[in-house]
């Protein structure tokens, strides 16, 4: 009940103000108070009701006791008048009005008994309306929560209350509809120490509670439009914290059901690159409902978490995080969320029309504080080739790096010079295969030796092959398209160097 409230009542009808105050003060409840040292039956939100018998008549000790009555902070200050006094004092008025306490004057023939029986019935009519909305906001969310949508549960309760309702994840983005406040300010208030509710951009936000964490948060607010619907912000409040534990039920059922189905992915996505893909039936069957093509191209990507092994609770955690992001990333990129997770790190296969980079991209992992890097493979088509796409990726781990993306190409050299046998054996087939397959080709083969020994001197390699300027250009242009690399890049030509050599002592 508010000051503006009590001055509708019967009783305080012919009430009048002496100053202005604030008459959108709580009143808490009633008291008539006409003995000396007043100030000490006062509690914040009184309706201090007096005669003015005890008052002090001289103004200095009028003012004092105007400034001890507003420290109890009381709702407003009625004086029957006139009796003890002609008219409220206005040194006492003063101080009070200064704190927006409103001063008011009423007719001595109205019997403070109707005032305070007036004004307790009231709050106690307020009080009871609450408990039954509160009650039929509580049953209403109840059965809202069984549609298993959060935007259910908002409408509902923006309904009860006739106040604005908006649900956030815990990244501060609105899972429902509405005039919400931006995500920056949300993640900052659901920051704050503490599970309770707080104040935000003219509402109160409660947080989303899940398993000890933070995962989103019900904010509710006055419709700006005035005359609009309202409650009281206590029923508001309550409301909105059963609203949170509703959402934070949907939220862990919803989390529960992603698991399962993301395990049911892991453990089809290890069969694939573990090469146990059967293609029976009901293998098609599932390869189907997971959108697996068994006859697409596909490349086995990897990523590599920082969290050191074995795992700890939180490490466990970040492999989940990482694995959820990674399938909305995958499915916001129109690719079928194929991911499995094992120690440190979390598998996919990405297809063909999908690039890394764009992955790498979204999933937005770029820096030193990134909880981990990428890796892939190159890009083989079939279900039988997903287990060599793996063990091709699997040889990239090792040379991960926390915030960046890498290829195979990448890291084809490093391995190769780490005496890894099979980055060695790609290396060379990858420069000296199309040549060697070629029409020509041991002429081929032959000057790219001889480009190698004479530091790609073209003069001298066209003399030690005793050919003439125009042939050895003709053959490099042949080199260049045959391997798509250029034999001016100065990183190319040692390539070349390390393919000879590597051929050589595999030969």
């Amino acid at each position: 009940m508010r000051v503006l409230d009590a001055l509708k009542l019967p009783s305080l009808s012919g009430a009048r103000e002496v100053m202005g105050g604030e008459q959108s003060r709580e009143v808490m409840l009633a008291h008539v108070v006409d003995v000396p040292e007043a100030p000490r039956w006062v509690t914040p939100g009184t309706l201090l009701l007096s005669t003015g018998l005890s008052w002090p008549r001289e103004a200095a000790a009028l003012r004092a006791l105007g400034k001890e009555l507003d420290a109890c902070e009381p709702a407003a200050v009625v004086l029957a008048v006139p009796h003890f006094f002609a008219a409220f004092p206005a040194d006492l008025a003063a101080p009070l009005a200064a704190r927006g306490i409103p001063t008011l004057e009423l007719p001595y023939e109205v019997p403070f008994a109707r005032v305070v029986q007036e004004v307790h019935a009231h709050i106690l009519r307020e009080q009871a309306d609450v408990l039954r909305r509160s009650e039929r906001i509580h049953r209403a969310l109840t059965r809202a929560a069984l549609s298993g949508s959060v935007t259910d549960v908002a409408q509902t309760l923006a309904d009860g209350l006739g106040w604005q309702a908006v649900v956030f994840g815990r990244d501060g983005q609105p899972l429902t509809r509405g005039n919400a406040p931006d995500a920056a300010a949300v993640t900052g208030a659901l920051a704050r120490p503490g599970n309770g509710p707080r104040e935000l951009t003219g509402g109160t936000l409660v947080p989303v509670t899940l398993r000890g964490g933070r995962e989103g948060g019900v904010w509710v607010a006055p419709h700006p439009a005035p005359g609009g619907l309202g409650a009281a912000p206590d029923l508001a409040v309550r409301a909105a914290e059963h609203a949170a534990t509703v959402v934070g039920l949907l939220l862990l059922a919803q989390h529960d059901a992603e698991v399962r189905e993301a395990r049911l992915g892991y453990a089809f996505v290890d069969t694939l690159l573990e090469g146990r893909f059967t293609g029976d039936p009901t293998a098609q069957e599932r390869a189907a409902r997971l959108g697996f093509d068994p006859e697409g191209a596909y490349a086995v990507g990897l990523l590599v978490l920082g969290d050191p092994l074995p795992l700890t609770a939180e490490g466990f955690a970040s492999r989940e995080r990482a694995a959820h992001e990674l399938r909305q990333v995958l499915v916001s990129l129109q690719a079928p969320p194929l991911v499995s997770v094992n120690l440190n790190t979390v598998w996919f296969l990405l297809p063909e029309k999908v690039s890394p980079g764009r992955v790498w991209a979204r999933l937005g992992w770029q820096g030193l504080h990134a909880p981990g890097g990428m890796v892939h493979g190159r890009v083989r088509r079939g279900a039988a080739a997903a287990a060599l796409g793996r063990a091709e990726t699997l040889t990239l781990a090792a040379h991960a790096r926390t915030g960046e993306l890498r290829s195979y190409a990448e890291v084809l050299v490093p391995r190769a010079l780490s005496g890894d046998r099979d980055a060695q054996a790609d290396l060379t087939d990858s420069l000296l295969g199309p040549l060697r397959a070629a029409r020509g080709g041991p002429g081929l083969l032959e000057t790219i030796r001889t480009l190698c020994a004479t530091g790609f001197s073209q003069v001298e390699t066209a003399a030690r092959l005793r050919v003439h300027a125009n042939t050895l250009r003709y053959r490099m242009e042949r080199i260049e398209a045959l391997t798509g690399r250029s034999l001016t890049d100065p990183e190319t030509r040692a390539l070349w160097w390390l393919a000879l050599q590597l051929a050589e002592l595999r030969a």
